[in-house]
């Protein structure tokens, strides 16, 4: 992992993380516009944790801002690394420094890009960094049952399913599970 200064939080630089495919690099306002088409696009929107379909720049932007400032929220641009195009965000959220603990999100909104594995290596960094940059003890995350390749990325990166939301989750006509799964430091 290369590293390069880009924000603090808790006292710590946050800077550029470099895997072999891609680069993390904390979000910057000029993802904003890009960020929310993502969010609009159907292909992406239903895999995510709220539907951003009426979502404005303004919204995006307040969003933006709060993060910006947060203790408690690390968002991170993925960029392809031989490109440098940005193809989606990953992010730790609700970070708890007491219980060294918090949520990870992630999207690949760029469809070019999913299935070759990036998605699988900006989780790893994310993960390894939480882990060794920030001391946290453990990860959390929501999936639904019907998002299938995010299950097998979660898994093959080590997380494992700990409670099952029965039938919250309403899309296309039908309820859906959905999936909490963690990772602990000892895990990896």
């Amino acid at each position: 992992m290369a590293l390069s200064e880009n924000k603090i939080i808790n006292n710590l630089f946050i800077q550029k993380i470099s895997g072999l495919k891609i680069n993390l690099r904390t979000l910057e306002e000029k993802d904003l516009q890009k960020s929310l088409i993502w969010l609009k696009d159907p292909s992406v929107n239903m895999y995510l944790s709220h539907n951003f379909r009426d979502y404005t720049e303004e919204q995006e932007l307040k969003w933006f801002n709060f993060i910006q400032t947060s203790n408690n929220d690390i968002v991170f641009a993925i960029e392809d690394k031989t490109t440098n195009q940005y193809i989606g965000n990953c992010a730790l959220h609700k970070i708890d420094w007491d219980e060294k603990s918090c949520e990870l999100g992630i999207f690949i909104g760029e469809n070019d890009f999913w299935n070759r594995g990036y998605g699988s290596e900006a989780v790893r960094c994310t993960i390894k960094f939480a882990f060794q940059k920030l001391s946290l003890k453990s990860i959390r995350l929501d999936v639904y049952k019907y998002n299938r390749r995010a299950i097998k990325v979660y898994k093959k990166c080590g997380f494992r399913l700990v409670k099952i939301e029965r039938k919250n989750h309403f899309y296309n006509g039908k309820y859906w599970d959905t999936l909490i799964m963690e990772i602990q430091r000892r895990t990896i």
